[in-house]
């Protein structure tokens, strides 16, 4: 009796001390500490005129962008790590602000990205070179200035060397990024931008391993508004996954593309990966369906101690910019698709116009039916989905 006293003892004083995100599974005379990094990821951030104007006091001559992401914010409360894919420049005031083709954005826009809770920014991407050498470099002191980590852009070859690693609750993440191109803008030096070249890309996701637990890359690739990645964007990804990469988070086309686990082993044992070939758009003025479209994407990576980590479980929130309010107005409010179809009618006509409001139906369909791979009808919409093994 005295031992089995002495054993609940033992038992509840490892339960009372646990961490939420790093625990012990007892079996037996066997236990192993396990550990847990999420992230919340969303695809492009972008900012055209129509988003800028809209954001424009001409009282005081300055730009406030906060309401952009107050509504989706909190799907980012909990999670270790916040990513996205910044498509655009801080050039500076001084040489205008500017849409399409050449992004030059108001810094006063990073306040309400760093309000929105981001942590990681890859700014790879055919639209980094857009305000040149000086916008790219200026870009990257804003977004230092602001405490955002960014990876993909560097301001020497030194620089580009220094992989990004984040340790998460014990799990080494490393962060690599790529983009195919810059629309054609020369690159001024080569350790500016990072390219897809698959034996730097290679080379470079083999140093990460070394000293990763995980490797992320968030690869700029594939045809704008395409709906399924094309073979050799197919293959890109399997080159990365070959040379040691556990996750690839992809954008580019400005439209979802499938998601799916992939079986890894990178010579320490089998585990779950897991790949998205697009994230769409996060926020944008690309208001042409499906464009405006798109996802929080979460997930959660499990290590038992000393094995591979695995991607244990991903999840998304069906998200959709709204471009003008209820008066018929231009307002900018990444929102999210069940908050929105669960308001009472009469809210929900305060918010949205009526066609809209059809569109964010329509937005469920491409959504979750097309992510899952099955007909979920609106009557079983949900807040959030969990994308099944």
């Amino acid at each position: 009796m005295k031992k089995i006293f002495l054993f609940l003892c033992f038992c509840l004083f490892f339960t009372s001390c646990t961490h939420k995100k790093e625990y012990s599974v007892v079996a037996g005379e066997a236990r192993s500490t396990v550990r847990q990094a999420t992230l919340a990821v969303v695809g492009d951030i972008m900012v055209h005129d129509y988003q800028y104007n809209e954001a424009y006091d001409p009282a005081t001559g300055s730009y406030n962008f906060m309401h952009n992401f107050q509504d989706v914010k909190k799907y980012f409360h909990g999670y270790d790590l916040v990513l996205g894919n910044l498509e655009l420049t801080f050039g500076g005031k001084e040489r205008g602000y500017s849409s399409y083709p050449c992004f030059n954005t108001p810094d006063e826009f990073l306040d309400a990205v760093k309000d929105a809770g981001f942590d990681i920014l890859t700014t790879a991407n055919n639209h980094s070179m857009d305000t040149g050498k000086s916008g790219l470099l200026r870009t990257l002191d804003k977004l230092d200035e602001a405490g955002i980590d960014h990876m993909g852009t560097y301001r020497s070859a030194g620089e580009r060397d220094e992989i990004l690693y984040k340790n998460v609750n014990g799990i080494n993440i490393a962060f690599l990024s790529y983009t195919y191109g810059t629309n054609g803008i020369p690159v001024p030096e080569a350790y500016m931008v990072n390219l897809i070249d698959n034996d730097q890309m290679v080379k470079d996701i083999k140093r990460a391993r070394e000293n990763a637990d995980v490797v992320v890359v968030m690869p700029h690739m594939g045809n704008e508004y395409e709906t399924y990645p094309r073979e050799m964007f197919q293959n890109w990804a399997d080159l990365m996954f070959l040379a040691g990469a556990d996750i690839i988070l992809a954008s580019h086309p400005h439209v979802l593309q499938p998601m799916e686990y992939r079986k890894i082993d990178h010579g320490n044992g089998v585990h779950d990966g897991f790949i998205i070939y697009s994230l769409g758009n996060f926020i944008s003025s690309q208001t042409t369906p499906p464009r405006n479209a798109s996802i929080v994407l979460h997930l959660t990576i499990e290590q038992q101690g000393n094995e591979p980590p695995n991607v244990k479980e991903v999840s998304f929130v069906p998200i959709w910019t709204q471009f003008r309010n209820a008066q018929d107005q231009n307002h900018f409010v990444v929102r999210s698709v069940y908050e929105m179809l669960s308001l009472e009618q009469s809210e929900r006509d305060k918010l949205i116009r009526r066609k809209d409001q059809k569109r964010l139906e329509e937005v469920h369909e491409e959504t979750a039916s097309f992510l899952l791979n099955r007909e979920v009808p609106l009557s079983e919409i949900q807040e959030e989905y969990v994308f099944e093994k």
